[in-house]
């Protein structure tokens, strides 16, 4: 139990971080905007593994990977038209830039900020159950 809560205060984070990346997805309400949409998106990808062993998949990355993909773009979906707290609008990917590199800043529309969200949410959710699983078998 203690476990499953830790893995939902992580998607929880990694929510926040993907929310911060795309400034064309807006949270409402502060601190409980963050606190619900989150929260229903780390609980949705708590099913990720049961939900590949369900379907009799071998639990390896790409099964991880591509099912926390489509899961995180449902999710996404879900949100933008269910949950009032949060809002997908016009924006652009925070560019990166420090001292020796920059990447370009692209923007996105609407449908653009769902889908890539939910796909770099997916991959980064996909490498932490993978780091997860990995260093409970070792």
């Amino acid at each position: 139990m203690v476990r499953k809560i830790y893995n939902v205060l992580i998607q929880l984070l990694l929510f926040w971080a993907i929310t911060d990346l795309f400034s064309g997805i807006v949270i409402r309400e502060g601190f409980m905007g963050y606190v619900i949409c989150g929260g229903i998106f780390g609980l949705v990808m708590l099913i990720v593994v049961p939900m590949i062993k369900f379907f009799t998949l071998p639990v390896k990355f790409i099964s991880i990977f591509l099912i926390s993909i489509m899961l995180s773009v449902i999710v996404f979906f879900f949100l933008n038209f269910a949950v009032p707290f949060i809002d997908f609008t016009e924006g652009e990917v925070v560019g990166l830039s420090n001292r020796y590199f920059e990447l370009p800043t692209f923007f996105l529309g609407m449908i653009g900020n769902v889908s890539v969200g939910g796909v770099v949410a997916g991959i980064l959710s996909a490498c932490l159950k993978w780091l997860e699983i990995k260093s409970r078998n070792e």
